[in-house]
């Protein structure tokens, strides 16, 4: 019997194919971003989403960058894999979004930017990766402006998270995921992120479920909804 060696998660972010058609990361991108700009929306007004500087946390190959860029945002985008950050970039550059996206190679629990810099952070299938959960909130917090938005979406640590992402997900080839993305005990409960959320000084606004909501186009269309079972978005501010 052949065990395959379980690969560590900063050698699939290397190597991610972020771009290929059938990445579940690209499926989703659009309905994420849709819940940015209803958020955004909320507290900012109608059309404040061209107007914003968005930090995104854990930005990968620049999936969320590029969706946001192309709705008028100016992006920065942090992330410790330099694989993925060389992918972003040129896939930046073949899109025509180069000149408003800046990716920069750091870790969520040192953000290398002055206090108040970003009026929107974003944190998408990140806080569940990160070494430290309350050093990256507290981080979150001293960077976001005053009167700014965090957006999050994160994996509950339940049964069914773990059947459906790790058991179904992972290893089987339906499941769309690499073996080895996540970490079931780094899942992180509704309860305990808005406690961190809260003693970090941010106000949370919403916390609810990210949830299938039928399809458009033979793609399965997420978005907030009841049921917190796996996923869940949510967002807060700072005062």
């Amino acid at each position: 019997m052949i065990v395959k060696r379980k690969r560590p998660q900063e050698e699939i972010f290397a190597s991610f194919s972020w771009w290929d058609k059938g990445c579940f990361l690209g499926q989703v991108t659009g309905d994420r971003c849709d819940y940015i700009e209803a958020c955004t929306t909320r507290v900012f007004g109608k059309g404040a989403i061209a107007q914003q500087e968005i930090l995104e946390i854990g930005s990968g190959g620049g999936l969320i960058c590029e969706d946001l860029a192309r709705r008028g945002a100016i992006m920065t985008g942090i992330d410790p894999s330099p694989g993925a950050l060389e992918a972003a970039r040129i896939h930046a550059q073949q899109s025509g979004l180069g000149h408003i996206i800046y990716y920069q190679q750091g870790v969520a629990e040192a953000l290398p930017y002055a206090n108040g810099s970003f009026s929107v952070i974003v944190c998408l299938d990140v806080l569940e990766h990160v070494r430290d959960l309350s050093a990256t909130i507290n981080e979150i917090a001293r960077v976001l402006a005053p009167g700014g938005i965090f957006v999050f979406d994160t994996i509950n640590r339940t049964i069914l998270a773990r059947i459906a992402l790790i058991w179904y997900g992972e290893h089987f080839p339906s499941g769309g995921l690499t073996p080895g993305l996540h970490d079931y005990h780094r899942f992180i409960k509704p309860s305990e992120l808005r406690v961190v959320l809260t003693t970090s000084g941010l106000q949370v606004r919403e916390l609810t479920g990210f949830m299938p909501r039928g399809f458009n186009n033979g793609h399965m269309k997420m978005g907030p909804g009841w049921f917190k079972g796996v996923s869940y978005v949510g967002y807060a501010t700072k005062q």
